[in-house]
């Protein structure tokens, strides 16, 4: 059950990062499709295979510095900082046109405090805080036009019900 949800949340990983790499656009059903059938055959080499692109690795396990990854094209895909082979801080994500893809902070390799995530189109798509890796405030969700359509509060990774 547990190889399940892991391959079900790398498909959601993934199925993210075709969109974003396609610019947006909503022909992914190729790629989607693929990475179903591996899902379906356990060919988790493949999806490996098609995020190790996305990760994002420091040269050592104690490395402390900055961070750049670039798309073919040389437009920024990664920045940020890492600490004794951790990030640290402010990092920064950006789709191939140079679009910003995500903004989020760490504190010695755990998620804590805001992040931000757009469409392709630069809009906000959503944003929320998180405190030691843990969804911890109230989220917003937003439409490609920019429109709030959802709202959820969070307390250490649990949906509250509270909407503000």
């Amino acid at each position: 059950m547990y190889k399940l949800s892991l391959y079900a949340s790398l498909l959601c990983v993934f199925v993210l990062f075709s969109k974003c790499k396609n610019n947006g656009a909503s022909a992914i059903e190729g790629s989607k499709n693929d990475s179903l059938a591996a899902i379906a055959k356990g060919d988790s080499q493949k999806i490996a295979g098609e995020l190790s692109k996305y990760l994002i690795v420091p040269p050592d396990t104690d490395y402390t510095g900055d961070y750049i990854d670039k798309y073919p094209n040389g437009v920024i895909k990664f920045t940020g900082f890492f600490r004794f082979g951790e990030r640290h801080g402010e990092w920064m994500a950006f789709y191939e046109n140079g679009l910003r893809w995500s903004d989020c902070f760490y504190d010695k390799g755990k998620k804590h405090g805001a992040t931000t995530v757009y469409h392709p189109n630069g809009k906000l798509f959503y944003s929320g805080w998180y405190k030691n890796d843990l969804k911890d405030s109230l989220w917003l969700f937003y439409d490609s036009l920019g429109k709030e359509v959802d709202r959820r509060a969070y307390r250490e990774n649990v949906e509250t019900g509270l909407v503000y």
